[in-house]
């Protein structure tokens, strides 16, 4: 289990906000924390990862991981990571880590948006391209790993955990109590009813979907 956090947009996160989401972040992933900061224009980027370090327990596979002009957090597993590494090595990529995030970085670079043909597991993970300013948010094909966002006329917000998003952004969001009298009358079989959250303004992203950021929209 690890932590993702960060956000997209014209408003400037300062570094107080982001040490306490990364001390926020701790209780998914204790063995290590990271953050990257890129100014695109007049748009920001900011990237946070806490990790729980299953493979490869080696300094060289924290996150944010970075290959080329892609940056990304990723929280999970990849089960066929092994199988599309040698894939991948046969047509000439090389590796310096032995961790399913490296495969999952260097898979999207080269299927691109087929690449959710081709991994199997459980994830939530966001991929920013430096070179189309595009941002990416998936969650796994039966939402075993959680992915909440809040989007506004500045920017999107995204973590694992809705305090995540909460930190990060400036104002006090206001509870959802729609959500709160679902979870009273129907337990945890609320959470499929719709996208919504405990927090009004933040929704998770369903299982098997990606959330696509681009110049456009």
């Amino acid at each position: 289990m690890c932590g993702i956090a960060g956000y997209y947009g014209f408003k400037i996160i300062n570094k107080n906000k982001l040490n306490i989401t990364l001390g926020l972040m701790k209780n998914r992933g204790p063995d290590a924390s990271g953050i990257i900061k890129k100014k695109l224009g007049k748009k920001k980027l900011y990237f946070l990862h806490s990790r729980l370090s299953i493979i490869d327990l080696g300094k060289r596979s924290n996150q944010p991981f970075i290959y080329k002009n892609l940056l990304l957090v990723f929280n999970g597993e990849i089960y066929n990571y092994i199988e599309l590494r040698n894939d991948l090595m046969k047509i000439g990529y090389e590796f310096e880590t032995n961790s399913d995030t490296e495969v999952l970085i260097k898979s999207i670079e080269y299927f691109g948006e087929k690449v959710f043909d081709k991994i199997e597991g459980m994830w939530a993970f966001a991929i920013f391209d430096l070179k189309k300013n595009k941002l990416v948010l998936s969650r796994d094909r039966f939402g075993e790993k959680p992915l909440y966002y809040r989007k506004d006329k500045y920017g999107i917000y995204f973590g694992s955990e809705p305090k995540y998003i909460q930190s990060l952004f400036k104002k006090k969001l206001k509870p959802n109590l729609e959500k709160c009298k679902d979870f009273l009358s129907y337990g945890y079989n609320s959470f499929a009813l719709n996208d919504h959250s405990f927090i009004e303004t933040i929704k998770k992203i369903n299982p098997s979907t990606n959330l696509i950021i681009d110049k456009k929209n």
